[in-house]
Parts: C-alpha cells; structure tokens; sequence
C-alpha cells in the first residue's frame, strides 16, 4: 500500500486507536449487558460495533483518497472519502433502526438489570468522548469530513451510553421499562446523526456549492492581487479532504500572453497559500467582461490574418521587412498591429505616406476593423 503523507499517517492513526477501543468496549459492554440482563446495553455494544466497521471504511478511504493523480482519476482520488462518509452514514442509520427494534421487543417484558451495568455504561461514556475529541481534532486540522463524521460516531456512541446509564439506573431504581426506551431513544439519536452526516456526503457528491465562507475569502484574495482589473464567476467543489477552485479574472487588454499568464499565477498562488483545505486552482484569463448569455461571434484565426497582412505588405516594395503582426480580439472586433521597416535613407514624410497606404489597404481585408502600423528605426 502506498506511503502516506504525515496528515494520512495521523488519520490512520486516530483510526486505528478507535478500532482498539471499539472492539474492546463492544465486547466488554455485550458482555456484561447479556450477563446482568440489560438490553440498553447490548443495544449500546451493537452501536460500538458498528462504530468498529466505521473504522474499517474509514482507513480504506483514507489510503484510496490519498493516491496521487493518474490516468483515471485526472482530479485524485478525493471523492472515495465522500464515498466512505455515506457508507457510514448508512452503517448509523441501520444501526439504529437494529436497536429500535430490539428495544421494542422488550417493551412487554422490561428485565431489571443488574448494578455492574451502571459502571460499564459510566466508563464507555468517558471513553468514548476521549475518542471524539481525539478523532474530532485530527479530522478539523486535516478539514477531513470522513475523519469528522467517524468521531461524531463516537460522539453517538457517548450519548447513547449517558440515554442507557440513566434508564440502567431507573430500571434499577425500580421502573424497568425505562431500560428498553433508553434502547429506542438511542436508536433515535442514531438513526438522525446517519441521515444528517449521508445528506452532507450526498451535497458533496454531487457537487453543490461550497461555504459561502470560502467563497468570500477568494473573494478577498483576488481583489488584492495586482493585474487583476475584474474577476468572475468563481466556483469551488470539494473533493473529499481537498477542495478545487476555478474562476475567471479580467486583465489588460492590451498586455502579453506572457504577462497575463503571470497574473494568473499570482492568483492561483495567492489561494494556495491563504486557503490552506485548496489544492487546485484552475484560472481562467480573459481581457474583457463577456457578452451576456449569447454566444460570442468568432472571427478567423490569427494564422490566417497574418498570412493576408504578409500577402499585402508583399505588394509594397517599399517595405523591407515585416517584424511582427500582433492581433486584438476586443469587443467582437479585431485590432491588427503591423510592426514594418523602410529604407532608412527615406525621408520621414515618405515612410509616413506609405504606412498610411498600407494601412487602407489592410483594413479592407475581411474581419479587420482597423489597423496600427509602426515604423521601425
């Protein structure tokens, strides 16, 4: 299996510590549940177990969800977390509806159970949110949603176990249906956290939009970063622990390819460094705000454009070179620069002359709307 990262090594960890307490409290808890006859208890030794089969997803997910880009998976393996997420969420939800149903079984026949269970439900309270917290820390420094929902599993398991120390007690205490209704409750508080942690996994797959926090704060990154004139339409997506960004932003309209380029990476950078959960940043460069819904009127390629511009240039013998073409596509328009040289024994009155000829002449070529000659010295 491939070498984890330090934050995969640390969620592995956290997992494996959960998959120990788990499968010792889940045996420790059926065990005296069945021996000092408390269904509550059993009820709350099948919650463990299932928290113990919640750790077995989670470390699949964890080493799938951190395999480096390939072929198949241009974009990571991110989303096998989501994925993970879900499948716990269903684990919770059939969990809970088993206690239910084993708690209403025993709502004809309530049995008092015995002290010993009062102490095993009193310690797997405190073990179990030492685990939340623990598993909790791990999965908000990482902003890991499968390393979150698995420690509200142990935080379901804590609750559930405070619901049946107290219908233990009142059992004892002499009112035995409590037990069995301490059972369902349980299975209530089971059953909504599965559906809330599945309803948060299922947005994710399927791509709803981020916190509107996170938004802002690109937002804020972009208005700061030089060369950016206007920015729009920015979209973010998780994916898993890793979240992608793509947004377009509005530059200069008249600057190099090289030069946008730059600004485009100083943004892209600028996201990384402040958005820590960010590990994609796709930026697209435009040089003017687009035309509404329509579709934008597409002029020839600039290969074609030069070629006419050189075919005229070639009926001026005048001209001694073509140094370079440059087009602007502004506005559904195009805007042609035509850098040319002259002999330079000619007076400056006569080179004028004849970067106005060619001008007219290059203007009447389809597609261009108005053209710019310089003169080289």
């Amino acid at each position: 299996m491939k070498q984890l990262d330090q934050n995969g090594q640390e969620a592995v960890q956290v997992t494996v510590v959960g998959v120990i307490a788990n499968l010792l409290l889940s045996l420790m808890k059926g065990i005296v549940g069945f021996f000092f006859l408390s269904s509550a208890l059993i009820a709350d030794a099948a919650h463990s177990l299932s928290d113990l089969m919640s750790d077995a997803v989670t470390l699949w997910s964890i080493y799938i969800s951190r395999k480096p880009v390939d072929d198949s998976h241009p974009y990571g393996h991110g989303k096998f977390e989501t994925i993970g997420t879900f499948f716990i969420s269903m684990m919770l939800i059939l969990a809970g509806f088993w206690i239910a149903v084993h708690g209403i079984g025993q709502l004809d026949n309530p049995i008092v159970p015995q002290l010993p269970a009062v102490w095993m439900a009193a310690f797997s309270i405190v073990a179990k949110e030492l685990l939340y917290r623990y598993a909790a820390h791990i999965g908000r420094k990482q902003n890991s949603r499968i390393l979150l929902a698995n420690a509200w599993h142990h935080r379901t398991d804590a609750i559930s176990s405070l619901v049946v120390l107290a219908g233990i007690l009142g059992a004892v205490l002499g009112y035995p249906l409590l037990d069995p209704i301490a059972a369902i409750i349980v299975s209530g508080w089971i059953i909504k956290t599965g559906l809330t942690i599945g309803y948060e996994s299922i947005k994710e797959l399927t791509d709803q939009v981020v916190e509107q926090e996170i938004l802002r704060s690109i937002d804020s990154i972009l208005t700061h970063v030089k060369g950016v004139e206007h920015f729009h339409q920015v979209r973010a997506r998780r994916m898993g622990p890793y979240m992608l960004v793509d947004l377009n932003i509005e530059v200069e309209q008249t600057i190099s390819v090289s030069a946008s380029h730059q600004i485009a990476e100083r943004v892209r950078y600028s996201i990384l460094d402040r958005i820590p959960s960010v590990n994609e940043v796709l930026v697209h460069v435009d040089t003017e705000r687009p035309h509404g819904e329509a579709p934008p009127k597409l002029m020839r390629p600039q290969k074609e454009i030069e070629a006419d511009i050189q075919a005229t240039v070639e009926t001026f013998p005048e001209i001694t070179e073509l140094t370079h073409i440059i087009c602007h596509y502004l506005s559904e328009k195009l805007t042609v620069q035509v850098h040319i040289s002259v002999d330079p024994q000619r007076q400056i009155i006569e080179a004028k002359e004849i970067a106005h000829r060619l001008k007219t002449k290059i203007e009447q070529i389809d597609d261009i709307e108005a053209a710019d000659i310089h003169l080289e010295i």
